[in-house]
C-alpha cells in the first residue's frame, strides 16, 4: 500500500513478511551520501523480486548496437555523430531549419517557467506528464545548441522530477517520468556531476523495477496503483508504460544489472502488441489516442532499431496506420490554424483533434514505409500549426529528406478499413470536398474479437455501431458526439429499440459489464458489402449483435448509398422478436426546421442539409437539443468549447411493430442552392425512387426481398453501371 511520511523522495521497500511497495521519502536535510546509500538498499531489494521473476529475461549474446554503446552517451534515438548531421542540416536544409525554429521557439516560452513543486502525494498527478515531456525539449535544444542556458534548465527538471516522492500514482505519470528521465540522464550524462549521474540512475531503476513487476501483472501482489494495463494489448496505457520500461532499459543498460531484463520484458510485449493488431491500420479508439498511443509504440521500435538491430517494422499494421490518419482529415478548409482546434473526424474518444503531434508520427511512418502521402500530411498538419507539440523535437530526428511529399489527390476517394470497418467516402480531395463515414465492426476490430476472451482495451470506444457523421462545403453537418463524459448510444446517429441503446453505454468508460458479454460471447457487427464506381459508393453494415438480448433485435442492416456527387440515401431494415417502437436520430450542427410533413432543413451559416423521409409512410417526429459536455474541450475550427446543445431530429414509428423500414435522403448544398425534388412508388415488395436534380433525373429500383442480406438494395434505372473499383462483400 502507498503511505506517507515527511521524507522527499519515493522509494520501494519489500517487506519480509509482506511484499508491498511504499512510498518512502527522503528528509532534505540528509546528506546527499545518506540519501543515496537509501536509494541504493531500497532499490536492491527491489531488485532481488525483478530477478526472481526475470531471470529467463536475460540476453543469450548481448546484441552488437548496444553493447558497443556501453558507456558512451547520447545514444537513446540519437548518437553524437547524429546531433553534428543534425546541426549541419539545421544550417543547410530549409525544412530542417524552419523545424528547428520552431522547436526552439517553443523551448524558449518555456525558459521561465520552474518545474512544478509536488505539493501532495495523493491522487493521480497528471501534471507530471509534462514534467516528462519537457525534459527531452530542454535537453534537445542543448544537444543542438550547446548554450548552458538549456542545460540548466534541462538539469533543473530533471532532478526536481528525480526527487518527488512519488512518481505516479497514475500509470501515465510514471510513465512520462521513466521516459523523460531516461532521455534527460543519457542525452545530459556527460554534463552530469557523478553524484547527479547515481542519484538519477538510482531513482529511474527502482522506477523501473516497479513497472517491470506491473508488467507481469503483480500489480496486487505488490500494491503498485494503476497497473491494470498490463495485458492490455490494444489500449494506449500498456503501449506508454511498456515503452517506457524499455527506454529505462536502454538508458541504463550496462551500468544497471538488470537492465536488461527490462528490455527484453518490453521487447516480448510490443512483439504480442504487434500480432494483435489487424491488418488494416485503423484504431479504435479513434485519432485522438491513436497519436497518443501510437508516439509510444514508435518511440519503443526506433530504439529497438537502433540499440538492438531488431527491425520490427515489419508489420501490416504499421505499414497501414498513416492511410487511417489520412483519410480521416478534415477537408483542408475546416482545420483551425492552432494546437487543440480541429482537423480531423473523432469517431470513438475524439475531440476532433490529436493528442500527440500528430506530424512525427506521420514522419517516422513516411520513413519507414517510404510514404509519401505521410510526409504530405505531416507537412499539412506542421504548416497549419494545428499539431500539438508535446514531443515536436522527434520531428527533427524522424524526418526522412528522402521521402518526397505527396498530396493525396491520387488515392481512391472510398476507403474501407476492413478489421474495424469503418468506411470513408469523399467527393474529392480538394479543401471543401463533402465527407461521409460510417463505423460498423465490433468495437475492438474483427481480429482481436477472434483472438482475445477478456477486453484488451476498449473503454475509449463508443456504443455507436452503424453511426455516421457528414461534413460539406467546409463545414460541420451530421456530428459525433466526441470525447463525452458519458457514453449513450442516443448521442449518435444510429437506432434505439423501445428507447434502448447498444451495449457499452451508460457509463464514462465502455460498460465493463458489457466489454465481458462482447468479448466472451464473441459478439460481432460488420460492414457486409462495400463497393465503389465512378457513380456511386455503397455500403451496407449488420449490426444487431450489438445491441443487448432483451431488446430482441434480430436484424438492423443499415443501406448507405452514395450517389455521386452529393447525394446520400440511409436504408435501415429493422426486425425484433417483439413488437417494438424503433427510432431513427439524427444529430446536426446549426439550426434544423420542419419544413413540410416529411421534409426538413438543416442550415449551417451557407451550408444547408436537405432530409426527406421517404419511409415510413406515417411516422412521429420530435426536434430538440441534445446537450453534449465533453470529458475534455472539443477543438471546433476558432475555439476549444466544454459543451455544445446539438439539434437533433428523430424519426419514430407511430406504433410498436416487429419490423419497419426508414429511408432517409440527404443532400447538402453551398450557398443556399436548390434542394433534389424527391418521389416514390411501392409496389409489391419494391420501391421506385426518381431524384430530380439539376434538369436530370436519377431512377432507383429498391428490392427488399432479396436472398442475402449482403446483396445489392437497388439497381439504378437507365444507367450502364461502370465496373466497380472496389467490391467487398463478408458472408456472416
Amino acid at each position: 500500500m502507498i503511505r506517507k511520511s515527511r521524507m522527499m523522495i519515493t522509494i520501494v521497500i519489500i517487506s519480509v513478511i509482506s511484499i508491498s511497495i511504499m512510498a518512502l521519502y527522503l528528509r532534505p536535510q540528509e546528506s546527499y551520501l545518506h540519501q543515496k546509500e537509501k536509494l541504493r538498499k531500497e532499490s536492491q531489494r527491489l531488485y532481488q523480486e525483478v530477478l526472481k521473476y526475470g531471470k529467463n529475461l536475460k540476453f543469450n549474446r548481448p546484441p552488437e548496437p548496444l553493447s558497443s554503446l556501453i558507456n558512451v552517451h547520447p545514444r537513446l534515438h540519437i548518437t553524437q555523430d547524429k546531433v553534428e548531421e543534425l546541426r549541419r542540416l539545421i544550417r543547410e536544409d530549409k525544412k530542417y531549419t524552419l523545424m528547428w525554429i520552431k522547436e526552439k521557439s517553443l523551448v524558449d516560452d518555456w525558459l521561465s517557467e520552474k518545474p512544478p513543486e509536488m505539493t501532495s502525494t495523493t491522487g493521480r498527478n497528471e501534471w507530471q506528464r509534462k514534467v516528462g515531456d519537457r525534459i527531452p525539449h530542454f535537453a534537445f535544444c542543448y544537444l543542438i545548441t550547446g548554450d548552458k542556458i538549456y542545460l540548466r534548465k534541462a538539469k533543473e527538471w530533471l532532478l526536481t522530477a528525480v526527487n518527488y516522492p512519488i512518481w505516479g500514482e497514475h500509470d501515465l505519470s510514471r510513465s512520462f517520468l521513466i521516459y523523460g528521465v531516461s532521455i534527460g540522464y543519457d542525452w545530459l550524462y556527460n554534463d552530469l556531476t557523478v553524484e547527479e549521474r547515481e542519484i538519477i540512475k538510482e531513482r529511474l531503476a527502482m522506477e523501473a523495477r516497479i513497472w517491470f513487476l506491473a508488467s507481469l501483472g503483480l500489480g496486487k501482489e505488490y500494491n503498485i496503483p494503476y497497473s491494470w494495463w498490463y495485458k492490455s494489448y490494444l489500449q494506449n496505457h500498456l503501449w506508454i508504460a511498456i515503452a517506457s520500461l524499455g527506454t529505462a532499459g536502454f538508458a541504463l543498460y550496462g551500468e544497471v544489472p538488470d537492465a536488461e531484463i527490462w528490455i527484453n520484458q518490453a521487447n516480448s510485449v510490443v512483439k504480442e502488441i504487434l500480432n494483435s493488431l489487424g491488418e488494416d491500420g485503423a484504431w479504435h479508439e479513434g485519432v485522438h489516442y491513436w497519436s497518443y498511443g501510437l508516439e509510444w509504440l514508435l518511440k519503443y521500435l526506433d530504439l529497438a532499431k537502433q540499440l538492438l538491430g531488431e527491425d520490427l517494422f515489419d508489420n501490416e499494421w504499421l505499414k497501414n496506420t498513416a492511410y487511417y490518419r489520412l483519410y480521416n482529415m478534415l477537408p483542408r478548409s475546416m482545420w483551425g490554424d492552432r494546437p487543440y482546434l480541429q482537423n480531423c473526424l473523432d469517431f470513438a474518444d475524439c475531440n476532433r483533434r490529436d493528442s500527440r503531434g500528430s506530424e512525427h508520427i506521420l514522419r517516422k511512418l513516411a520513413s519507414e514505409y517510404n510514404n509519401s502521402y505521410a510526409q504530405w500530411l505531416a507537412d499539412e498538419i506542421d504548416s497549419s500549426n494545428t499539431g500539438i507539440p508535446d514531443a515536436y523535437w522527434l520531428n527533427l530526428i524522424w524526418y526522412d529528406p528522402r521521402v518526397p511529399s505527396k498530396p493525396p489527390s491520387d488515392l481512391p476517394l472510398m476507403k474501407h478499413f476492413t478489421n474495424l470497418d469503418q468506411v470513408i467516402m469523399r467527393s474529392s480531395w480538394s479543401d471543401d470536398a463533402i465527407l461521409f463515414s460510417i463505423k460498423c465492426g465490433p468495437p475492438p476490430g474483427h481480429k482481436a474479437l477472434k483472438i482475445f476472451n477478456y477486453d484488451p482495451g476498449l473503454s475509449h470506444v463508443h456504443p455507436d455501431v452503424n453511426h455516421f457523421v457528414l461534413v460539406a462545403y467546409g463545414k460541420w453537418l451530421v456530428v459525433d458526439d466526441g470525447y463525452i463524459e458519458k457514453k449513450l448510444t442516443s448521442n449518435h446517429n444510429t437506432i434505439l429499440v423501445n428507447g434502448k441503446g447498444q451495449l457499452g453505454e451508460g457509463e464514462e468508460w465502455f460498460n465493463r459489464n458489457d466489454r465481458k458479454i462482447i468479448m466472451e460471447e464473441k459478439r460481432s457487427c460488420a460492414i457486409i458489402r462495400a463497393e465503389s464506381n465512378s457513380l456511386f459508393d455503397y455500403v451496407i453494415g449488420e449490426a444487431s449483435k450489438m445491441y443487448p438480448d432483451d431488446v430482441g433485435l434480430k436484424e438492423f442492416l443499415r443501406h448507405v448509398i452514395y450517389l455521386k456527387p452529393d447525394i446520400f440515401i440511409i436504408v435501415d431494415e429493422l426486425k425484433t422478436a417483439n413488437p417494438s417502437t424503433f427510432e431513427w436520430l439524427l444529430h446536426c450542427e446549426g439550426s434544423l426546421k420542419k419544413i413540410d410533413n416529411t421534409t426538413f432543413l438543416l442550415i449551417n451559416h451557407d451550408v444547408s442539409l436537405m432530409i426527406k423521409v421517404v419511409l415510413p409512410s406515417a411516422f412521429k417526429v420530435e426536434i430538440f437539443n441534445t446537450h453534449l459536455s465533453f470529458k475534455y474541450k472539443r477543438g471546433t475550427k476558432y475555439e476549444k468549447i466544454s459543451s455544445e446543445d446539438v439539434p437533433t431530429l428523430k424519426i419514430s414509428t407511430l406504433h410498436k411493430v416487429n419490423s419497419t423500414i426508414f429511408m432517409i435522403v440527404l443532400h447538402p448544398a453551398k450557398d443556399y442552392k436548390t434542394h433534389p425534388t424527391i418521389s416514390f412508388d411501392k409496389d409489391r415488395g419494391r420501391l421506385y425512387l426518381s431524384i430530380k436534380y439539376n434538369d436530370k433525373e436519377i431512377k432507383m429500383l429498391f428490392n427488399f426481398k432479396r436472398m442475402h442480406a449482403y446483396d445489392r438494395l437497388f439497381k439504378l434505372i437507365g444507367l450502364e453501371e461502370p465496373e466497380d473499383t472496389y467490391l467487398f462483400i463478408r458472408k456472416v
